[in-house]
């Protein structure tokens, strides 16, 4: 993309305020708070602006404003501001930035890592901010030779001009005074690190073990904290005896907070041993009796006695279903699942009366700020966030209870702290993935075509659980914190009662295929789990919904599963160039066997999400009534690859998530209580289970589309549908058994 820019369309796109911006040191009109947690070097610097910094020494820093949990998003951005500053993405050094206005994510309005949106989001604005440097450092040689600024040649990490040479760092006492340049960006066909591979730049530190996750970042003297909380959802401490944990090895202090009793310790095993002491009495509410079958129940009553809020309403449905000459009904459900993320929740606390910090593995940093200030009752100017590497998010970390239960800790104790949930913890208290139940109904005209489809589906609101969080980010610091809650304490009613939550219908009323008549309805019911964004969201079941049922259509058509899909996404280039390479690469009707002669046997299924296209084809085999999959095709378009090798790392991540979902994943509710403890009961793929994977990445210069999540949805309906040409049974819930 080549883009021309002057200071109004540089702020613009940079997304940042005329205040925000400041090419002079120190970075001037930023009232809210400091950008960098004093992480900056020096006042010889040079700020070129929230996000880069240039030194005398010739170092270039980029503050990271977006949260590295495994995704290869430090290595995607720092390459985005080395290609048009024309040097080598590891000559840079990254800083992690700290909570300010500037870094906030403008597709949410705060500032999060989520929603595959990291690389899409900073496409133009990065690149913006690198090209605006170099053009100003070129400027800067220019005056230093007294020649023209088109005399000078920018290359690695050099201003050159005949046999001479200036570095970045003996430039910027003249850069920093400058005026902005109008800049253009590099075209394509001019890349010379985008779209390359390269080594990730946070893989040296992680394979030699000095990489410090959240975990690992508890500052000198922080003592350890573990958490008792009711097994029933909902429930309340009523009253708890140490019953002998004061006298276990190292125990120091043991506090109520609004979650449960926590223990400290010298040593997480201690503080976790004394906690299995505690005899408490508990208020358990209304849920004490929830049950997979009444949530069940629930949701279906809720589907028969609620029309819902319409998502999608194209044509005219019950017309098209009245003159139908075939009909077909089916229901399909998920349940609740947990995030599972490699590194449990922690967080280290240190509080006294002016000054709360925080090092939290969060994939919210001002999230995390707004919980910290609830839970101390200190202004947010007196919160510092510290934002650590992170074993995983899949939106586990966009929610913030583990820091406000951090800070209630250290509130009531008054020790520094690190709370660390135990895997067990993790699972009994996430904040889930919704389960949902849909009814779907599709017509098949005489030619065999769909002429209509109908969609209603019942599942609770995520944006509720989210409004709480985010609503004290977005409003005044200066509100009183009873205001804050009671706007916050809204949710329920905004995306219950009066507008439709988009995440519990995305995947459907947004589907690429060509019906005429269309129609997506939903009703929300809330059994009373938490719920939350979990790695692809709504996308992760409707997928699973969608390509079931079309793939049940086809075969009511008695078309091949492809060929249907391609007539009903005819229009649609890029969903056709995914689904054809797909079946190319993945050679479907022509399955192989496995090496105990078992025949295998395919399915295959498309979807759009993030912006992507993704197409799937799973090859199976069925022994002793088991379900094997042997290879994953995969094919998608996500416009322009910043590392090829970072997109084919996320899709096969996302597949193995997905893998897990259609095959293992299950929360279970017995008597109000999750069922699942650990990785025992709740079991992720292992390698021995491991598929064949082949990506395939369809080349683009369009921007940039997301590649975190895209591959989830499409996983569990491929592998259904193989099993079904398998057997010929129908799988209409997750996980997928032949017994079920």
């Amino acid at each position: 993309m080549n883009t021309t820019t002057n200071r109004r369309n540089f702020l613009k796109a940079a997304g940042l305020t005329g205040t925000g911006l400041a090419f002079s040191l120190p970075l001037s009109g930023c009232a809210s708070g400091p950008i960098h947690n004093g992480n900056h070097q020096s006042n010889n610097s040079w700020h070129a602006n929230a996000w880069l910094e240039l030194t005398p020494d010739n170092r270039i820093l980029f503050y990271l404003h977006r949260t590295e949990m495994g995704q290869g998003t430090m290595t995607g951005l720092t390459t985005l501001i080395a290609e048009e500053l024309e040097v080598e993405p590891h000559h840079i050094e990254v800083k992690t930035s700290g909570v300010h206005t500037d870094y906030v994510n403008p597709l949410y309005g705060i500032q999060i890592t989520g929603g595959s949106s990291s690389t899409a989001t900073n496409w133009i604005p990065l690149r913006t901010v690198a090209a605006t440097a170099r053009e100003m450092l070129r400027n800067a040689a220019a005056k230093r030779w007294n020649v023209k600024p088109d005399a000078i040649q920018i290359q690695d990490g050099k201003a050159h001009y005949q046999k001479y040479s200036f570095t970045y760092g003996e430039l910027v006492d003249i850069a920093k005074d400058l005026s902005l340049p109008s800049v253009t960006l590099k075209t394509p066909d001019q890349f010379q690190k985008i779209g390359k591979p390269s080594i990730r730049l946070d893989a040296p530190m992680k394979s030699k073990g000095t990489a410090r996750f959240g975990i690992d970042s508890a500052p000198k003297g922080c003592l350890k904290a573990s958490v008792v909380r009711c097994p029933v959802i909902g429930g309340t401490v009523k009253s708890w005896n140490a019953n002998g944990a004061f006298d276990m090895p190292g125990v120091k202090k043991i506090v109520t907070i609004p979650n449960g009793v926590a223990v400290i310790a010298i040593s997480w095993w201690q503080a976790k041993e004394a906690a299995k002491k505690l005899s408490i009495e508990w208020d358990k509410p209304e849920f004490s009796k929830l049950s997979d079958a009444s949530i069940l129940e629930g949701y279906r009553n809720a589907l028969k006695n609620n029309s819902g809020k319409t998502a999608r309403d194209d044509g005219d449905t019950d017309s098209a279903f009245d003159s139908a000459t075939q009909v077909i009904e089916a229901e399909y459900r998920v349940p609740y699942l947990a995030h599972a993320t490699m590194e449990p929740m922690n967080c280290s606390v240190v509080l006294n009366s002016d000054h709360c910090e925080v090092w939290a593995p969060t994939q919210g940093p001002d999230l995390a700020a707004a919980a910290a200030e609830h839970a101390s009752g200190l202004r947010r100017s007196q919160i510092t966030i510290n934002t650590t590497l992170m074993g995983g998010g899949f939106g586990r970390r966009l929610n913030q209870d583990f820091v406000e239960e951090a800070v209630h800790i250290a509130k009531e104790s008054g020790l520094p702290i690190q709370l660390i949930w135990s895997r067990e913890d993790d699972l009994q208290n996430d904040f889930y993935r919704p389960a949902a139940v849909v009814q779907l109904k599709g017509s098949i005209n005489a030619q065999g075509q769909v002429d209509a489809l109908h969609y209603k589906g019942a599942s609770p609101n995520i944006m509720p659980y989210t409004f709480k969080e985010a609503s004290a980010v977005v409003l005044p610091a200066w509100l009183p914190d009873g205001m804050v809650k009671a706007v916050g304490s809204l949710g329920p009613t905004i995306y219950g009662d009066l507008l439709l939550d988009e995440t519990s219908v995305e995947g459907a009323s947004d589907s690429l295929y060509e019906i005429d008549n269309f129609e997506v309805r939903h009703v929300q019911h809330d059994p009373g789990l938490r719920v939350g964004f979990w790695r692809s969201v709504g996308h992760s079941y409707n997928g699973f919904f969608m390509e079931s049922f079309i793939d049940e259509l086809a075969h009511a058509s008695n078309k091949d599963a492809y060929l249907f899909r391609l007539e009903l996404l005819k229009n649609n280039a890029k969903m056709t160039q995914v689904l054809s390479t797909v079946a190319d690469k993945g050679r479907w009707g022509k399955p192989s066997q496995d090496k105990n002669s078992n025949p295998r046997f395919q399915g295959i299924a498309v979807h759009h999400s993030f912006k992507s296209y993704v197409a799937l084809l799973a090859e199976v085999s069925i022994h002793n009534d088991k379900v094997k999959v042997h290879k994953i095709t995969c094919a998608v378009h996500c416009g322009q690859t910043i590392n090829p090798d970072i997109v084919k790392a996320q899709m096969s991540g996302g597949i193995v998530f997905g893998l897990t979902q259609a095959m293992k994943g299950k929360i279970s509710i017995k008597d109000g209580a999750v069922q699942e403890t650990n990785f025992h009961n709740y079991e992720l793929l292992r390698m021995n289970e491991m598929p064949e994977i082949d990506v395939h990445i369809i080349t683009s210069s369009d921007a940039p589309t997301g590649v975190g999540e895209p591959a989830v949805p499409v996983v569990a309906p491929a592998i259904a549908n193989a099993v079904f040409a398998a057997t010929g049974k129908r799988l209409r819930s997750l996980p997928l058994t032949l017994d079920s």
